[in-house]
Parts: structure tokens; C-alpha cells; sequence
């Protein structure tokens, strides 16, 4: 069975069926009411950035079972513009509860992205918002950003059903050096692994996931 899969995903690699979408900036909670712009990027093999795409962004507060099956009141699905070359940004408004579930569907093969769900705070809360561990956010962005699809990772959990392709090598379980896992980030120097352009503080939450290190809240 496992060679069986070996060789279809080769074929689809050989056939170039196979892309990453990235999220640009992924906010750590969203308030009820207010307009979000999610941009995103669509590389095939990771790399390439692929254009006249069709590509949708799906709102849901349902959950992954059932994201992309019901539509109506609980769910939205909104086309996605193109802003340049394969990027695409997709605009919607935060329902009044959570959690959210945000879904892109590239309309590349399965090559789509589910994300984490994230907390939804009521507008004007006087509560504090919620705080995330840099772990956390760490995983979650491991996730938004791609790095799932082509490394798999024991460490993730409840991970989100995506495609994987395991172009590269598995990194749970393994603590990686912090120092090496920045500087892979920052200047991956790979054949198969993009720059993708990261803020130090998406490098140091990812860092921190991918060492296995205790941290404290992001406080953002």
C-alpha cells in the first residue's frame, strides 16, 4: 500500500499536479463584526507562483466535518482576487461566535489548505484578548504557511486534513536547534524550499514549535 502511494504521488509530481498555498499574515483571533482580508500565495511544487487561477476562501464556524458541505448562514464562500502574480486575497466579515474555520480551495488538483481554528472575541469586549503561546502559534503557522504540505510533523495536533506531499523530511519528534531552524527560515539556500518571506516573529513562533520549547504568550 505505502508503495502504492509512493508511486502515485510521484506521478503527480511528474505531471506538476500538485501546489502549496501559503497564508500571507494569519491574525492569532479575529473580533465578531469587523472585515478581514486573508491574502495568500499558490506555488506549484512550492515554488512556482501560479496565476489565472480560480481560487475561494470558505468561512465556516462548523468545523472541518462539515466546512464545504452546508453552506447557508453558517458558512461563506468568497472568491478570491487576484493581486498579483499567484497571489490572491479573499475579504469577509468575522460571524458573531467561533471558533473560525478558514478553508482556501486553491482549484489546483487538492492542493487546498485548511487552517487552524482560531478564537472569536465580541466587538468591544472588555476582556483581554486571548493569549496564544508561541508554541502554539508556532504550530499554527506551520500549517498556514505551508510547511505541512511537503514536511510531516507527529507534533501537530489535531492537524487539519491536507494534502501532504512529504517532499521533504519529517521534523516532529526531532527537537531541532532553534539557531538552525531560524536560519533555515531566513535563507533556505534549497533547490525545493522558498523563501517565503517571513517576519521574525512568524520565524521566532515557528523556531520555538519546531525545537519543542516551552514559551510564553505571544501577547498580541
Amino acid at each position: 500500500m505505502l508503495k502504492l502511494v509512493s508511486v502515485l504521488v510521484a506521478g503527480l509530481t511528474a505531471m506538476g499536479g500538485w501546489a502549496v498555498v501559503t497564508v500571507q499574515e494569519l491574525p492569532e483571533y479575529f473580533v465578531a463584526g469587523r472585515p478581514y482580508t486573508i491574502e495568500f500565495k499558490i506555488r506549484q511544487h512550492g515554488r512556482n507562483l501560479l496565476s489565472d487561477l480560480e481560487p475561494e476562501l470558505i468561512v465556516s464556524t462548523s468545523g472541518p466535518r462539515f466546512a464545504g458541505m452546508l453552506g447557508g448562514a453558517n458558512e461563506q464562500r468568497i472568491p478570491a482576487k487576484a493581486r498579483a502574480a499567484g497571489t490572491y486575497a479573499a475579504t469577509f466579515t468575522a460571524p458573531a461566535t467561533g471558533p473560525l474555520y478558514l478553508t482556501i480551495k486553491s482549484s489546483f488538483g487538492a492542493s487546498n489548505l485548511r487552517l487552524y481554528p482560531a478564537p472569536i472575541i465580541a466587538a468591544g469586549a472588555t476582556a483581554p484578548p486571548p493569549t496564544v503561546s508561541l508554541v502554539d502559534r508556532g504550530r499554527a503557522l506551520f500549517v498556514a504557511k505551508g510547511c505541512n504540505a511537503c514536511h510531516t510533523n507527529g507534533d501537530l495536533v489535531d492537524r487539519p486534513d491536507n494534502q501532504q506531499i512529504k517532499a521533504g523530511p519529517e521534523l516532529g519528534g526531532h527537537r531541532l536547534a532553534r539557531d538552525y531552524v531560524i536560519q533555515k527560515m531566513k535563507s533556505p539556500a534549497s533547490e525545493t524550499m522558498p523563501d517565503l518571506g517571513l517576519s521574525e516573529a512568524e520565524v521566532a513562533a515557528i523556531a520555538t514549535f519546531l525545537a519543542g520549547e516551552s514559551s510564553t504568550a505571544t501577547g498580541r
